[in-house]
């Protein structure tokens, strides 16, 4: 009897571990399609909503109010002289002093290197009373003429010394000033090329004097804009150093280059105290018609599919709109463009991470205007 209790136990808890397994095991089957609780369903559907909300593009875009202003061709060019002029000695002879350093700022006229005159000196003196005595002879004469006491041949005669004197007077005139060097116009001694001691030949260069004022800048202007400009218009250009100077059109060439077919026009820059120096870079900007636009980062710039440079920008309906721009006027820290409507938010940040045609959400819409 007791065994066939202890049997009847096993079997029953068999039985029960077989259920249990067995309900386990419908469980997992059915678990992936049995709504097993309705309430989590309804509250996780609001959240996917928000995540697709939150995959819209954010950029910062506002609004900027446009301004007359000229259209600017800016070009590169470098300072130079105006005139640059070589003295040649005209006198062979010993260089016996210097009257000007090389860098110095010399007058027109001004004495800058002394040579050796030698006896031209006594020559001189004696050439100048030959005149004095040839000319007396001469008026004499033409008093005895008054009075036919003396004859015609003998008046010519006298008539010729006098020209004869006064011209070896002239002769040796020149050659003394000679053996002063002047500068022949005012400006910048660059270079001296003799020192005191040498002997120089006749037309050797001894000095090159560089006139600055005014300062010319000369530029290629394209054939596509040489109409817009005319002589005495203004210009403005600007130095490495950052420092700007005022301009005028000076000479605008009538011939274009055959090979790159621009213009070339010269700019002058008055510089009466020559502290510009020739040689320096500069960008001149020469003012064309009179535009609408409005200033911008160089960073808001982009580039459309055909590579074209435009600006995209926030329509009414927040959707981003992509316009090719004309570019008027270049500055160090911003440009002026032309091209975008009066009433667009221009993307100031983001634009490189949204297409023409995207619907975005704009942080900032308050205009700046």
């Amino acid at each position: 009897m007791t065994k066939k209790l202890k049997l009847a136990n096993i079997n029953g808890s068999w039985l029960i571990a077989g259920v249990i397994a067995t309900g386990i095991g419908l469980y997992l089957v059915t678990a992936d399609v049995v709504d097993i609780d309705d309430n989590k369903d309804r509250t996780a559907l609001p959240a996917r909503e928000t995540l697709q909300n939150r995959s819209i593009p954010v950029v910062h875009a506002s609004h900027f109010k446009q301004a007359p202003i000229n259209r600017t061709l800016t070009l590169y060019g470098t300072t130079q002289t105006d005139r640059t002029v070589t003295v040649s000695a005209e006198l062979a002879a010993r260089v016996v002093a210097v009257k000007a350093e090389r860098g110095q700022q010399v007058r027109q006229g001004q004495e800058i290197i002394r040579l050796r005159e030698g006896s031209l000196k006594a020559q001189l003196a004696s050439a100048k009373a030959r005149v004095r005595q040839a000319d007396q002879d001469y008026q004499s004469a033409l008093s005895l003429q008054e009075n036919r006491h003396i004859a015609e041949n003998q008046i010519i005669q006298l008539e010729a010394a006098l020209a004869e004197a006064i011209a070896q007077r002239e002769q040796l005139q020149t050659q003394w000033d000679n053996t002063r060097i002047t500068a022949p116009i005012a400006g910048i001694l660059n270079q001296r090329m003799v020192e005191t001691g040498d002997f120089i030949d006749k037309a050797k260069p001894v000095a090159e004097i560089l006139d600055l004022d005014p300062l010319v800048v000369r530029v290629d202007v394209p054939q596509t804009h040489i109409s817009h400009f005319e002589t005495g218009q203004s210009a403005s250009v600007r130095f490495a150093s950052g420092e700007t100077s005022v301009a005028s059109i000076r000479f605008i060439d009538r011939e274009a280059s055959p090979t790159t077919r621009t213009f070339v026009v010269e700019l002058t820059i008055p510089n009466p105290d020559m502290a510009i120096s020739a040689g320096l870079s500069v960008e001149a900007d020469l003012l064309m018609e009179q535009v609408q636009a409005l200033a911008i980062s160089p960073a808001w710039l982009a580039l459309n599919e055909a590579g074209e440079p435009g600006v995209k920008w926030v329509n009414p309906g927040n959707q981003v709109q992509f316009t090719a721009v004309d570019v008027v006027k270049s500055e160090s820290d911003r440009l002026w463009i032309t091209g975008i409507p009066s009433a667009a938010r221009i993307i100031t940040r983001g634009q490189g991470f949204v297409r023409a045609g995207d619907q975005v959400e704009v942080s900032s819409p308050t205009p700046k205007g």
